[in-house]
């Protein structure tokens, strides 16, 4: 048995240069002399089995030589047994410079230490049944409310520290994608020593570590073109997050193995024989699908996903998924994947629709391939993949660490291009939610989104190809082409195949622009100079990279639309709060508190946030509230004085109303709130400190004990000359209690035009109901026939004007 040294030795010089393995010889030097004698300690690992194991898996991936030497030494700088100098004297400046990255990136990874073990904590609850936890909940639901608490916030804190990861490695795949493949194979390293039987390490950070890697790290893999590193680790986490669904799962898997096993090697004859006889050099293989990638198969066949288990296995039918078998031909060039394509179509009939050609055009990551769906030997449906030994090494470990160093410049293959496109893509595209104040968690999950969902490919007029999220649209194909073309996109013609009775055809048709994409479709964007975004786009869009684009146009040449926006929701909000009269009011007074209280400049500045969805109207209302309620607190007190307690007034701000106060007109009045006096009534007026003269109703209860401790206070107002405000008038309605009859008051309501400010109900038994409501009311005449109106709904039996004296026995009689 060969040593680990020895096998990384053989590993560089089947494909290495005798400078580069050089290189690599001289960071193995250094780390076997500063780490040969070091033990595991807390790591559970000692730094030169880390090391080698890391250098194995790069050199699995043929990453050059500075990406192999920073593999093998950065442990040891980690572990403070080696200077960044020593490695830059020692071994050269690009692998110095690809390790000092790498440093600065990882120490993310102690910083999410914090939290790992209360986020994992939450994973292992959240991987049990749904039956398990609604039993649970069931049973603890008066202990568990602490608990409860404590998720936001070990959630949120986790999204912190995901976010500042995923933005870190979109930095480091603009700089040098060897430190991203780099970061890839360590965190399949820590996994795969994780999955082995003796691993001793916490259970909690075994969850933690396992439920970030199949959430950022397997999908970043696969959008890197390095699917052999994503199936490994999407199953490496699927072991330890779900134990029992991946050996289910393996289980299922070994048994058709050996129960495909003389299929499959039946039909690799077959096709080696086939391919010799043309005269093409062919290596062919079989293969069963990975455990993970099974397993969502089965999830989606059967409609079970997220399901109970117990549910998923009973459903499983594995001969629904017709893909669990695929061959691959690997060829020599370009010219013979197709003619073993066409040999293989001779061989057996090919399924419609199920032949991609990726050669012609490639997916945005560098895969390159022809794939096939037939019916093979005994009209067993299976996949044959066709590529070229090249398009095998790219497709098994990507091309991030190909084009640096052997792409760069005008000569770079259009794999590399594309890619480099890519990367400088991610790389603008988190600038700029950055630049749009988006939320940690927003970033997470817009990552999760736009870069590792399942995609579709869409094709310009000019054969590019773009690649989106399923369920996009063409605003989201505009966008990602260009801003200035999403900015004025007014439509957009599909190019599409559509089968006839003369053959396939294509067909070009406008779709509006919530229309959802196919892939392989072809899309010609419609600008006009007269288009612009409008807020109804951000309903459309899907993608997060097109919603915040749109969100900084509206920002930039929307702000007095989202100014009248805001001022109109808060309106509705301040007027659905009891008392408060919508943006009447707030005074300027309430505007400049408001202003202190929020750290915004101007009041315009806190509507148009509302307008453009960045601060939430409800929150800016409550403060209002606040305001209402620290100043009539205020008031109360100053009419209190010595004279004891007072019923205290409602946060409404009933408008001045132009009364005559002892004779005199002009003074500063205020119709009380507790008592809603109108014209007509006896009224008397109460002289308050500060707030000039409070009008009651004669026979107001507040107003009695008033007089009775402060009658020095009291003077005789009269009606003479008052203008038309809006008055509060509270009413009460007695009624048999039914289904819809709020709706059918509220209704009535609504059709005289008038403002409902709030409602209540009050059941005296199960029969019976008392409902008390306010109204804003400006003409007075509308009131009578307003009590006619209501009394004749059905079930109805007495409306009035609440005078504070609520007959209900009489109602009952």
């Amino acid at each position: 048995m060969t040593s680990p040294v020895a096998d990384l030795r053989q590993q560089i010089r089947s494909y290495m240069s005798a400078d580069e393995v050089d290189m690599v010889e001289k960071a193995l030097q250094l780390v076997l002399e500063v780490c040969s004698d070091v033990v595991a300690g807390e790591r559970l690992v000692p730094p030169l089995e880390y090391a080698l194991g890391v250098a194995s898996i790069l050199a699995n991936m043929h990453m050059d030589a500075a990406g192999v030497a920073a593999g093998l030494v950065f442990e040891a700088i980690d572990a403070d047994l080696v200077t960044l100098e020593e490695v830059e004297d020692r071994v050269g400046s690009t692998t110095a410079r690809v390790v000092g990255s790498m440093e600065r990136f990882n120490i993310l990874e102690r910083k999410k230490q914090s939290v790992t073990a209360v986020s994992a904590a939450l994973s292992a609850q959240n991987l049990q049944t749904s039956a398990a936890k609604k039993s649970h909940d069931e049973r603890e639901e008066g202990s568990s409310t602490s608990g409860d608490g404590k998720k936001p916030r070990v959630r949120e804190a986790m999204r912190r520290q995901q976010a500042e990861t995923v933005r870190k490695m979109f930095v480091a795949m603009a700089e040098d994608p060897r430190v991203v493949s780099l970061k890839l194979a360590y965190r399949l390293f820590v996994m795969r020593h994780m999955c082995h039987p003796e691993y001793q390490g916490d259970r909690q950070e075994m969850l933690a570590t396992a439920e970030e890697t199949r959430e950022i790290y397997a999908p970043l893999a696969g959008r890197l073109g390095m699917s052999r590193v994503e199936g490994e680790l999407e199953d490496l986490a699927f072991q330890i997050l779900e134990p029992d669904k991946f050996q289910w799962v393996k289980g299922i898997v070994e048994s058709e193995r050996k129960q495909w096993r003389s299929y499959v090697e039946s039909v690799c004859e077959m096709l080696r024989q086939e391919m010799a006889s043309i005269g093409v050099n062919a290596v062919v293989s079989g293969r069963v699908k990975r455990y993970y990638s099974f397993y969502r198969k089965l999830e989606r066949s059967t409609g079970e996903a997220g399901g109970d288990f117990e549910m998923l296995k009973a459903a499983a039918d594995v001969t629904q998924i017709h893909d669990l078998i695929a061959f691959r031909i690997l060829v020599d060039t370009d010219n013979e994947c197709y003619i073993a394509l066409g040999h293989v179509h001779s061989l057996w009939k090919p399924k419609e629709g199920r032949i991609k050609d990726f050669i012609a055009n490639p997916k945005p990551n560098g895969y390159r391939a022809l794939h096939t769906t037939v019916f093979c030997l005994d009209d067993q449906l299976v996949e044959i993949q066709i590529r070229t030994h090249a398009m095998h090494e790219m497709a098994e470990y990507g091309v991030a660490m190909h084009w640096h160093y052997k792409d760069i410049g005008d000569n770079a293959s259009s794999t590399a291009k594309e890619l480099l496109t890519w990367i400088h893509q991610l790389a603008e595209w988190q600038h700029e939610i950055k630049a749009a104040n988006a939320t940690d968690s927003e970033f997470v999950e817009a990552v999760k989104d736009d870069l590792f969902e399942e995609q579709i490919f869409i094709f310009t007029p000019r054969g590019e190809v773009k690649d989106l999220p399923v369920g996009s649209t063409p605003l989201d194909f505009a966008y990602r082409i260009h801003t200035k073309i999403g900015d004025s996109c007014a439509g957009a013609r599909v190019i599409s195949h559509v089968e006839g009775h003369d053959g396939d055809r294509l067909v070009t048709r406008m779709v509006p622009l919530d229309y959802e994409l196919k892939s392989g479709e072809i899309v010609d964007i419609v600008t006009n100079r007269s288009a612009h975004p409008t807020r109804d786009w951000l309903n459309i869009a899907r993608t997060a990279a097109a919603r915040n684009k749109i969100r900084r146009y509206l920002k930039i040449h929307e702000r007095d639309i989202n100014i009248q926006i805001g001022s109109e929701r808060l309106d509705r909000v301040l007027k659905s709060i009891a008392g408060l009269r919508g943006m009447e009011a707030i005074t300027e007074e309430v505007e400049n508190w408001l202003c202190q209280e929020l750290h915004m400049d101007t009041f315009e500045d806190i509507l148009s946030a509302i307008g453009a969805d960045d601060m939430r109207p409800h929150g800016v209302a409550v403060k209002a509230h606040e305001y209402f309620q620290q100043r009539e607190g205020k008031e109360s007190r100053d009419e209190r004085g010595e004279t004891g307690e007072l019923a205290l007034p409602t946060t409404s701000r009933q408008p001045a109303v132009n009364l005559q106060v002892a004779g005199v007109d002009g003074l500063l009045t205020r119709l009380a709130n507790c008592c809603c006096p109108l014209p007509g009534d006896e009224i008397v007026g109460f002289i308050s400190r500060g707030k000039g003269v409070i009008v009651h109703r004669s026979d107001c209860p507040n107003a009695m004990r008033l007089h009775e401790r402060s009658g020095e206070r009291f003077i005789t107002v009269t009606w003479q000359g008052m203008s038309q405000p809006r008055y509060h008038v509270p009413i009460i309605i007695f009624a048999r209690d039914r289904a819809g009859l709020i709706r059918d008051i509220a209704t009535i309501i609504s059709e005289y035009g008038l403002n409902l400010l709030s409602i209540g109900t009050n059941a005296n038994n199960r029969e019976r109901i008392v409902i008390t409501a306010t109204l804003e009311i400006n003409d007075l005449e509308i009131m009578p026939r307003l009590f006619k109106r209501l009394e004749k709904v059905k079930d109805i039996l007495q409306v009035e004007r609440d005078m504070g004296r609520r007959r209900v026995t009489d109602a009952q009689a």
